[in-house]
C-alpha cells in the first residue's frame, strides 16, 4: 500500500526532525523544506497528500504560503495544517487569520505526537476523494424491421451515452424485453408478422414488462 506523502515546512531542524521521526513511525512518507520558496517548489513537484507548514519562517510567512497553496489550481486541495507557538483559540488572531487564507488545521507549539498524528489522520482520511461510481447507462431497446433505421438510430443513441439493444420483428422485441428490462421502448408500428400495435399490447400485458415506457414509431402522419 502506497505511503501517504507529507510535506513538513518548517525552519527550526531540530523540530522537523523530532516530528518527522514521530511521522515515519506511523507510517508516513515526510518530505522536509525549512523555507517558504522551498515549501512550495517542493509542493509543486511532489504534490504531498498533506503539509503541515510553521507560521513563522525566514522568508516568507507561513499565512502567505498557505495563501499560495490555496490560489492554486493544482495545490488548493491538499489540506494545510498551520503550526504556531501562538496560543490558538476560538476567535484567537491566527485563528481568524488562517481561516481567511484557507487553512484546515491549527495545532499549537509545543504539540505532542498524539495531538499530531489525530489531526494528520484526521485530515487524510477526511480529504482522500471518494471513488467516482460510474452510473449504469439507461438501456433503450429498438424494435424496427429496417435495419439501416436501426443501425443509425442506434449510433445515435450510443453517442449520447445510451446502451442500445436492437430487434427486427415485434416477436424478437417482446423475447428482448422480458430477459434485458431495458428502461424504454422504441417501437415500430409497422413491421412483418406482430405490428407495433400487437407488441405493445403483449408488452402491457406481462407484469414484468408492463412499467417500460414505450414510444411508438410511425411513419403515418397520425399522434399516437
Amino acid at each position: 500500500m502506497k505511503k501517504s506523502k507529507i510535506l513538513f515546512i518548517d525552519d527550526d531542524k531540530d523540530f522537523v526532525e523530532a516530528n518527522k521521526i514521530i511521522l515515519n513511525n506511523a507510517g508516513y512518507e515526510v518530505l522536509t523544506a525549512y523555507d517558504g520558496k522551498t515549501g512550495m517548489k517542493m509542493a509543486m513537484s511532489e504534490k504531498p497528500d498533506l503539509i503541515i507548514l510553521d507560521v513563522i519562517l525566514p522568508d516568507i510567512n507561513g499565512f502567505s504560503v498557505c495563501r499560495e497553496l490555496k490560489e492554486d489550481t493544482n495545490l488548493q486541495n491538499i489540506p494545510v495544517i498551520l503550526f504556531t507557538a501562538i496560543s490558538v483559540k476560538p476567535g484567537s488572531y491566527p485563528e481568524n487569520i488562517g481561516i481567511q487564507h484557507k487553512a484546515d488545521a491549527y495545532i499549537e507549539k509545543p504539540a505532542t505526537p498524539e495531538i499530531l498524528l489525530e489531526k494528520v489522520n484526521f485530515l487524510l482520511t477526511t480529504s482522500k476523494p471518494k471513488p467516482k461510481v460510474e452510473k449504469a447507462r439507461p438501456k433503450i431497446l429498438l424494435v424496427d424491421d429496417d435495419p439501416d433505421f436501426l443501425e443509425a438510430t442506434k449510433q445515435i443513441l450510443i453517442s449520447n451515452r445510451y446502451d442500445v439493444i436492437t430487434a427486427l420483428n415485434g416477436e424478437e422485441g417482446i423475447q428482448k424485453a422480458k430477459v434485458e428490462n431495458p428502461d424504454l421502448i422504441f417501437l415500430d408500428v409497422i413491421m412483418p408478422g406482430k405490428d407495433g400495435y400487437t407488441v405493445c399490447y403483449e408488452l402491457r400485458k406481462n407484469p414484468q414488462t408492463r412499467p417500460i415506457p414505450i414510444i411508438m414509431l410511425t411513419a403515418i402522419g397520425q399522434q399516437l
